[in-house]
């Protein structure tokens, strides 16, 4: 068979992307424009804008050295700014890519009841952890073009987070963080993530959340520009609810940033904002209510401007719950467990056709979905719901061999429709001795080691439209507002409502693992049992000679 010019030719640049290392990855390729010697010899921020929301403010303006205002209750802090970097030892940025984003999220690790702003979506639309995602320009061909694409999209990212492809911590499954650690996800993205706990965060009601330390080092690109001057009682103090890095190369060929941190500040008489060095620096003021009055201060200015806040911007959207989601495990001891899918609805916004009820469930790489047996219970009608996967499946390797972080499933169906229940079977890895995990006995007994209790991340359920089916505010400081879902981007969707998490959902799974009483005796007899093949086969083919 004759292959085509173009197939060999694209074989090719897969191959190369595969086996290019890393490290010819590290030289930029940044060309710095005409007189921009001065403006550009390090991180330069563009624009930065703080945004208050908190019931009576008074604040009063430094000129040009920042901000001062009192609360009588603590508040909402949204801080936004575009960086430009310089950097030679930055990795050199794909062609092919179109942006990466790094998402810090607290959201579900929360357990506050304190009231939502009116841009910050429910707690139950993103996991608590990291979300690290890259996509692809839109025109880049499907195939082996995209595979290009992502291969080299892997190796960027997995540089530029710092992640060391032999990453160890004396774990035996603990994460290889390098580029194969990356799932492809929607049409033209690649997607990790890392959950964390509110216990490993150490979140307390009175306690202050630094994201940034879970994931990047105190030497890393975006360490200092995640990390506004905000002084609250004479120290500084921001608790990050959330965070997101949005990186884009520009027409240049430099790299804009830009960082959007989502916190709170406890009440106190006095709290201070100072504003980055080479910063067109602003603060806006927005009241809890339409009623209230909305302003905006610039660095330079003494008196304020009114805002202007369309009808809409309190509405009730996504605050407002459209029904719940539930989901129980059945067999959770086994190799082969269930998860019981339940979503109950009862009111949605959106009129159109194309929009859609999705579920999206997450697993571990210690687990995995078989996208043959769900499409064998599609056309069976035995799972309720389309649905869509995005993960590795590989089904005889045992969990410390798979380099990826895990899988994703979305499970989608008709609007129209207002309950459905699925059935969803997943299937647990084998594990390699020695498991360094807490281990359990069978029926949970602290003293056991047959079984490890592992607690999945619960789901997301919204309702969904394509995205561009709805516009991004006109206004410049509400959209520097908008919170960009992590994953739902990449998918290509747009959550317009939610579903709340029920009570009764029940995530636990209660893994099987290699006994450490009988790990040495399985190993002699597994030993013994070949040894005795091996003698049987070679007597076997001489008993053969002899009789001819």
């Amino acid at each position: 068979m004759v292959r085509p010019a173009s197939s060999i030719a694209a074989h090719m640049l897969l191959a190369l992307a595969l086996l290019q290392p890393a490290h010819t990855l590290s030289n930029s390729n940044m060309q710095r424009p005409e007189g921009a010697e001065q403006l550009l010899s390090g991180p330069a921020f563009a624009t930065e804008e703080h945004v208050v929301f908190g019931q009576e403010v008074s604040m009063t303006s430094s000129a040009g050295s920042g901000w001062s205002f009192e609360s009588d209750g603590s508040s909402w802090h949204v801080w936004t700014h575009t960086s430009i970097f310089d950097r030679v030892d930055l990795p050199l940025w794909p062609e092919a890519m179109k942006e990466a984003r790094i998402i810090l999220s607290s959201s579900m690790c929360r357990t506050d009841s304190s009231p939502m702003p009116p841009f910050v979506p429910p707690r139950e639309l993103e996991h608590c952890g990291s979300h690290v995602l890259a996509t692809a320009h839109n025109d880049v061909p499907h195939g082996l073009h995209m595979a290009v694409a992502q291969a080299q999209m892997r190796e960027w990212l997995a540089q530029f987070m710092g992640w060391s492809q032999s990453t160890q911590t004396g774990d035996s499954l603990s994460a290889t963080l390098g580029p194969k650690a990356f799932i492809g996800v929607g049409n033209s993205s690649i997607y990790h993530f890392t959950p964390l706990s509110a216990r490993a965060m150490g979140l307390r009601p009175d306690s202050r959340l630094d994201l940034t330390a879970h994931v990047f080092g105190p030497h890393h690109y975006l360490h200092e520009l995640i990390a506004p001057k905000v002084m609250c009682r004479g120290k500084q103090w921001l608790d990050n609810y959330r965070v997101e890095a949005q990186l884009q190369r520009t027409t240049h060929g430099f790299v804009s940033i830009r960082v959007q941190v989502i916190s709170t500040l406890p009440a106190a008489p006095s709290v201070s904002i100072e504003p980055q060095d080479h910063a067109d620096s602003r603060i806006a003021w927005i009241g809890p209510t339409k009623n209230a009055a909305s302003f905006m201060l610039a660095a330079n200015q003494s008196m304020p401007e009114s805002l202007h806040l369309p009808n809409d911007f309190y509405a009730p959207t996504l605050d407002q719950h459209a029904g719940d989601v539930s989901i129980r495990t059945t067999g959770f001891s086994s190799f082969h467990p269930n998860l019981l899918v339940t979503a109950n609805s009862h009111a949605f916004l959106p009129e159109s056709n194309t929009c859609r009820l999705s579920t999206l469930l997450v697993l571990p790489r210690t687990y995995f979905f078989d996208p043959y047996q769900l499409r064998q219970q599609h056309d069976d009608g035995l799972l309720g719901a389309r649905f869509q996967h995005y993960g590795l499946t590989e089904l005889e390797k045992p969990a410390e061999a798979v380099a990826t972080w895990g899988s994703v499933l979305v499970l989608s169906q008709d609007i129209r429709e207002s309950q459905f229940n699925a059935t969803v079977p997943i299937h647990a890895r084998y594990r390699l001795p020695p498991v360094y995990e807490q281990t359990v006995g069978y029926h949970g007994e602290p003293t056991g080691d047959t079984h490890v209790d592992l607690t999945l991340p619960p789901p997301i359920s919204a309702v969904v439209c394509p995205a561009g089916d709805l516009p991004l505010p006109a206004n410049d400081i509400l959209r520097n507002l908008h919170v960009r879902l992590a994953l739902f981007d990449e998918l290509g969707l747009v959550p317009v409502n939610s579903l709340q998490i029920a009570p009764d959902t029940d995530m636990l799974l209660r893994m099987p693992v290699p006994s450490t009483s009988h790990t040495s005796l399985i190993q002699l007899s597994t030993l013994g049992l070949l040894f005795a093949g091996a003698i049987f086969v070679i007597h076997s083919a001489r008993s053969s000679k002899a009789i001819k």
